[in-house]
C-alpha cells in the first residue's frame, strides 16, 4: 500500500521554530487533521526532503531551463558530501553561482532542518491555513507533497 505525505518545510535550510511554535504548530496541524498522524522532526543538520515518487524534473530558477539529472544528482552527491551545509554549484545552463534549495523541482522538494508531516491527508491547506501556520512558526514555508 502507498502513502502520501505533506511535508512543510521553511524556505531557509536552517531555520528552527522555538520550542513554543513548535508546539503551537502541532496544535493547530492536528486540529486541521485530526485524524492523520502529525510528526514535527528537528535534524541536527540539513537533510534533502523529497517528493517521492512524485519527482518529475528539476529546472533552474535562474533561467528556467531544465537540469539534466546527472547534473542535479552531481550536485546533490557534493552538497551531501559535506552534510548540506554548502547547497552551492554553478549551473551549466547559464553559468552562475545557485543553491539547491532555490531550484524549481516538480514536484516541490527542498532542503531542511525542520519538518512538519502530515500522514495521509485528504486535502491540502488553504494559502490562509499556510499563511496562519507561517505566522505561528514566524517564517515562510514550503510544502511538498511525497508519495512513497
Amino acid at each position: 500500500m502507498s502513502d502520501n505525505f505533506l511535508k512543510l518545510i521553511a524556505t531557509n535550510p536552517n531555520f528552527i521554530p522555538t520550542d513554543f511554535a513548535q508546539r503551537n504548530a502541532e496544535t493547530f496541524l492536528t486540529s486541521r487533521y485530526p485524524n492523520n498522524r502529525i510528526e514535527i522532526i528537528t535534524t541536527e543538520s540539513v537533510k534533502f526532503v523529497d517528493q517521492g515518487s512524485n519527482f518529475e524534473s528539476v529546472a533552474c530558477n535562474l533561467c528556467g531551463k531544465t537540469l539534466e539529472i546527472e547534473t542535479w544528482q552531481n550536485a546533490m552527491d557534493y552538497a551531501y558530501q559535506n552534510r548540506f551545509e554548502d547547497l552551492h554549484f554553478v549551473t551549466p545552463c547559464c553559468n552562475k553561482t545557485n543553491s539547491l534549495n532555490d531550484l524549481h523541482y516538480t514536484m516541490p522538494a527542498g532542503f531542511a532542518r525542520h519538518v512538519m508531516i502530515i500522514s495521509n491527508p485528504q486535502n491540502e491547506l488553504s494559502k490562509q491555513e499556510i499563511s496562519k501556520l507561517e505566522e505561528i512558526v514566524e517564517t515562510s514555508l514550503r510544502s511538498i507533497w511525497a508519495h512513497y
